[in-house]
C-alpha cells in the first residue's frame, strides 16, 4: 500500500540563489522559505551568528552574504534536526574537501529533490510481517530507516574525519 509523501519545497540549485549579495535578514527570509516548511522551525539571527562563530558556515565579510552563505544556510537548516551541528560541520568540511561549494550543494539538492518529489512511499515487504501495511507500520519503518541512514551517515563522516 503505497503513501502519500510531504510535500516539501523544492530546493534551488546554486545557479537559482541570487549572484548579488544579500543582507542578514534577506538571506534569512529566503533560506526560511525553503527549511520552515519542512522543519516547522525558522532559523534566526542568534542562531546564523552561532553556525559562524562555530565555523559551521564560513563568516561574511563586510556583513554581505554570498551564495555560499545562503547554500551553507539552508543545509544546515535541513540537518540541524537529525544531526549535531559538530557531525553537520565534519560533513561540511569533508565534503568541500573533495569538491566546490557550488558542486557539493548542488549535488545535495538533487539528491533532496529526487527524494522528496516521489509521489508515494512504498513500504518493500517486511520478513515475517504479513500485514497489509498501515499508517502505523509505516510510521514504524521511516522512522527505522532514518535511524539506519543516521548511523551511517554519523559512521561514515568519523570514519573520514581525518582524512
Amino acid at each position: 500500500m503505497p503513501f502519500a509523501k510531504n510535500n516539501f519545497p523544492r530546493l534551488p540549485l546554486w545557479s537559482e540563489l541570487p549572484s548579488f549579495n544579500l543582507h542578514l535578514d534577506q538571506l534569512l527570509d529566503i533560506t526560511n522559505s525553503f527549511v520552515e516548511p519542512m522543519t516547522e522551525e525558522k532559523i534566526t539571527k542568534t542562531m546564523m551568528h552561532n553556525y559562524f562563530k562555530a565555523g559551521i558556515i564560513e563568516a561574511p565579510i563586510k556583513k554581505r552574504y554570498a551564495r555560499k552563505h545562503l547554500a551553507g544556510a539552508i543545509v544546515v537548516g535541513v540537518f540541524k534536526n537529525v544531526f549535531s551541528l559538530s557531525e553537520i560541520e565534519q560533513g561540511l568540511r569533508l565534503i568541500l574537501a573533495d569538491t566546490s561549494p557550488a558542486e557539493g550543494y548542488d549535488n545535495f539538492v538533487k539528491i533532496f529533490n529526487n527524494q522528496s518529489s516521489q509521489e508515494t512511499i512504498k513500504m518493500p515487504p517486511v520478513a515475517n510481517i504479513s500485514l497489509e501495511p498501515t499508517s502505523t507500520m509505516l510510521i514504524q519503518y521511516s522512522a527505522i530507516q532514518s535511524v539506519l541512514f543516521w548511523f551511517l551517515a554519523r559512521r561514515l563522516i568519523q570514519k573520514n574525519q581525518d582524512l
